[in-house]
């Protein structure tokens, strides 16, 4: 029993709460990555049919069928990606629970060489090494942590993770097509496609930065950056295409 009920309930309490994140946390890379991509490659379509000189229609029919195949592989290419860490997490503990039985010396010795790059010495060294040995599991899993860098959490809901991939390229991703959709005039839907593309890449930032709580301006500054290259690369090479190859539809 601890020696302080009530210090170890505030503790639990502490622990469950959201000051060190927020439930959106464990999505947050999810959420970026689709939602950037989805920006970004749907504002390459526009710009690249634009700077090829192709008809709007064309804009709406491939934006969509980008929206939904790219989102679709990007979610499955998440999902896939999560099930194999985690198939390989355990194959890899499986082979550090053979070792643990066939040569436990040396699986020791690991644990003695880890917890010296830890900063334990002498009798903590030795204290610290007999408790995690003395429990196969935790001796195993603090094989994966350490050497191979390695945790059953990470791959957690490769499912979820897939979904929220796929519903930020496609929610983010529909933004840069929004003035083709709605009938805004015709000389001024690129411009407005610009403009909202800018106005999603700088939500999507502020998403990250409330999300992660890291200064609020760095998420949209690094995001509209990055964002911003591959757009000007896309009409760069719309424009390319419709000079050199002579693309006119």
């Amino acid at each position: 029993m601890p020696k302080d009920p009530e210090l170890r309930q505030k503790t639990l309490e502490h622990m469950k709460s959201e000051l060190h994140g927020s439930k959106l946390g464990p999505f947050i890379q999810d959420v970026v990555y689709g939602g950037n991509d989805g920006i970004v490659t749907t504002f390459a379509v526009v710009a690249g049919t634009v700077g090829a000189g192709m008809p709007h229609y064309i804009v709406i029919v491939l934006g969509i069928a980008n929206l939904i195949a790219d989102g679709t592989s990007m979610a499955t290419g998440a999902f896939l990606s999560l099930k194999s860490e985690r198939d390989q997490y355990h194959r890899i503990r499986k082979e550090e629970m053979e070792e643990i039985e066939q040569i436990p010396e040396i699986e020791r010795e690991e644990i003695v060489i880890a917890l010296e790059k830890k900063g334990f010495t002498g009798d903590d060294l030795e204290r610290a090494t007999n408790v995690i040995v003395s429990d196969k599991d935790v001796w195993a899993d603090t094989m994966m942590l350490d050497e191979h860098g390695l945790t059953l959490e990470s791959t957690e809901k490769p499912l979820i993770h897939g979904l929220m991939t796929f519903l930020s390229f496609v929610v983010f991703g529909s933004i840069p097509l929004i003035p083709y959709v709605i009938g805004i005039e015709r000389s001024n839907r690129f411009s407005f496609a610009i403009w909202s593309t800018l106005a999603a890449l700088i939500v999507l930032g502020l998403t990250r930065s409330i999300v992660t709580r890291e200064r609020l301006f760095r998420g949209p500054i690094e995001i509209v950056s990055v964002g911003a290259i591959g757009a000007i690369f896309a009409y760069g090479i719309g424009v390319l295409l419709k000079d050199v190859v002579g693309i006119v539809l």
